[in-house]
């Protein structure tokens, strides 16, 4: 989830800061206060309050994580603008996280993605420096939509030199195809 989602979801919830005497008072409703049996009601009641507590802790620990994430991403290694080969129209940025280690992504966005051919799907491709020209696949999407958000693991640690999209024939062969839909170059 990106910076934009988490403040979309802020503006739409209320911030939720629980009191601080919160923990006793929730105590004090599930300890017995007597030996009698608590009325039907009173139980559907605790039971309530204490659904709605748990909601909106467990609501406060998503927007935590969610938040915790991005800001312990790593910095970007490097940058490519992707412009459109096949389609002129298609635009984008890839940004390589973590390339110089096991683990390192690269996170594609991409406006004015039209739908794949027929029969046919995107496949997204990496080239590190010094590879000699072999282009490894990372992965594959057909576009729900004309936006794509991706985040793929890169094949291994090194300096990437070049991102590339085509456009490949379902079932076909693992090799790129010799058709771009778009590309871009890291700096």
């Amino acid at each position: 989830m990106d910076a934009e989602t988490v403040a979309t979801v802020e503006q739409w919830l209320p911030r939720v800061v629980p009191s601080g005497d919160l923990f006793d008072r929730i105590l004090a409703e599930i300890r017995p206060e007597t030996t009698t049996v608590p009325s039907r009601r009173r139980v559907y009641r605790r039971v309530g309050m204490l659904a709605a507590g748990a909601a909106a802790v467990t609501v406060a620990a998503v927007i935590a994580v969610v938040v915790s994430g991005e800001e312990h991403r790593p910095p970007a290694d490097a940058r490519a603008v992707v412009t459109g080969k096949s389609d002129p129209a298609v635009r984008g940025e890839a940004v390589l996280y973590g390339s110089r280690s096991a683990g390192g992504t690269v996170r594609l966005e991409l406006l004015d993605v039209p739908r794949a051919p027929s029969g046919h799907h995107y496949e997204v491709w990496v080239l590190r420096r010094n590879a000699g020209g072999e282009m490894e696949a990372v992965g594959s999407f057909t576009p729900p939509s004309q936006s794509v958000q991706l985040e793929l693991p890169l094949p291994g640690p090194g300096a990437y030199a070049a991102i590339d999209i085509s456009v490949e024939e379902n079932g076909g062969a693992p090799a790129h195809s010799g058709t771009s839909l778009a590309s871009g170059t890291f700096s």
